[in-house]
């Protein structure tokens, strides 16, 4: 929780990267159609080309070795270091935290699928047996990690996650941990969905979708810049106001831990859920939509228009939130699978200029 006597966090940059562009879409724009996967015409998929690295922040021979989701994410970070290095801020003073699923660590091999399906007795042995070579794992976690920190200078604390649906969260709460604490004066906050291979297929089996509709997987990153001092540019500065999570294996206990989630990121603005005028959540999700059937709010999500994005799904959100959005208090919940929820309260300054009496 960003606490009322801490020193406040701001996000005063974004870039995404997924289905509907390099830009922030609206929620609401036309979704492009989502294509067969190769390995399964049964499930659909929006995929995106791995990108071109930004121009004179990256080294032109590193695209070589870049596997597609390294290369999303670093894409995000180098849009954001004209802005960052705008800041003029000691090396030393700038945090990079990451959220990095590691999806494809054993295997991206279709043989893989067809001999669990063979053998389920002998699910692991059979995953292993079809696992590449160690080039699998080339540029995911550390490697990223190291040539984003040298190309954006980033020599401050440093943290990388890898919990699938909740990195993105987790590495947004450490991030402003280390500002409001005084352990840093800015933060790059980076997260790429996992590449869609059946390593992907196989391990979202193990945890169907919860709503009735279609499947769609999404490929996408999304790159955060937070920092202790909302600026006075054009853009608006969001200031993060609270943040809270929570985990139950049981699903009958969903909608109590639901609620005490939101609770918890409202708690810190002293708000009741009838304060925030807008509400980014998947309303596909039975739990879900049963937390907010009688609160009024419509519910708004990206997920038609760009699939589902795993790790990079809530950065992806706060980024079009931060570039499209006007509502005073955002708040952004999410519901995992597996059972975890996570929720992040947004504010938006009104004016260039923050008073005691508007913020604690």
């Amino acid at each position: 929780m960003i606490r009322s006597n801490s020193t406040a966090v701001y996000i005063t940059a974004a870039s995404v990267l997924n289905a509907a562009g390099t830009e922030c879409a609206s929620r609401d724009s036309q979704p492009p159609a989502a294509q067969p996967l190769d390995f399964d015409p049964a499930r659909l998929a929006h995929c995106v080309a791995a990108p071109a690295l930004p121009a004179g922040v990256y080294d032109r021979k590193l695209s070589r070795s870049l596997e597609p989701q390294g290369a999303r994410l670093l894409y995000c970070a180098g849009r954001l270091a004209e802005t960052l290095r705008g800041l003029e801020l000691p090396d030393e003073r700038i945090a990079l935290i990451a959220a990095i699923p590691e999806v494809d660590g054993p295997s991206s091999c279709w043989d893989a699928v067809q001999a669990i399906g063979a053998q389920p007795a002998d699910l692991l042995a059979q995953f292993f047996a079809h696992t590449p070579p160690l080039h699998a794992l080339m540029m995911l976690n550390s490697s990223v990690m190291a040539h984003a920190a040298e190309a954006l200078r980033c020599k401050g604390p440093m943290g990388g996650f890898c919990s699938q649906g909740n990195a993105g969260l987790d590495a947004l709460m450490e991030a402003a941990a280390h500002l409001s604490e005084g352990r840093a004066d800015a933060a790059v906050v980076v997260s790429s969905s996992p590449n869609i291979t059946p390593a992907l297929y196989l391990r979202d089996a193990t945890h169907p979708p919860v709503n009735p509709g279609p499947w769609v997987f999404g490929e996408g990153a999304a790159a955060l810049l937070l920092t202790t001092n909302p600026g006075s540019g054009a853009q608006s500065a969001l200031r993060i106001a609270g943040f809270a999570r929570g985990y139950s294996a049981q699903p009958e206990r969903g909608l109590a831990v639901g609620r005490d989630v939101i609770e918890r990121a409202l708690s810190n603005e002293e708000l009741c859920l009838g304060d925030v005028g807008q509400v980014v959540a998947d309303a596909q999700d039975p739990q879900i939509a049963a937390l907010f059937a009688r609160s009024g709010h419509t519910l708004e999500h990206s997920k038609a228009l760009v699939g589902d994005l795993g790790a990079s799904a809530l950065l992806s959100e706060i980024a079009v939130t931060w570039a499209l959005d006007c509502s005073r208090y955002t708040l952004l919940l999410e519901h995992s699978r597996g059972g975890h929820w996570g929720a992040v309260l947004l504010a938006r300054m009104s004016s260039d200029t923050e008073t005691m009496e508007s913020y604690p």
